[in-house]
């Protein structure tokens, strides 16, 4: 093998190699935040989304304890 053969294999494993990671980490955020949203949202009978209620009371009672550290 040549020196310029050589070079273009190294230069197409390499673009490769990089478009293989940046696929492979579209899908894993893609995953995650399919997941995320899975957790905190529910779709109600309507076809609307909301917030799960576990997470409604959580807000509310951060926020309770928030203001009663405020005052």
């Amino acid at each position: 093998m040549d020196a310029p053969s050589v070079i273009i294999g190294i230069i197409v494993y390499v673009v490769g190699f990089a478009v293989a990671i940046l696929v492979l980490s579209a899908v894993i955020r893609n995953a995650v935040r399919r997941g995320v949203e899975d957790v905190l949202y529910t779709k109600g009978k309507d076809g609307l989304w909301s917030a799960n209620p576990w997470v409604i009371s959580i807000a509310k009672e951060v926020a309770a304890e928030t203001r009663k550290t405020d005052a």
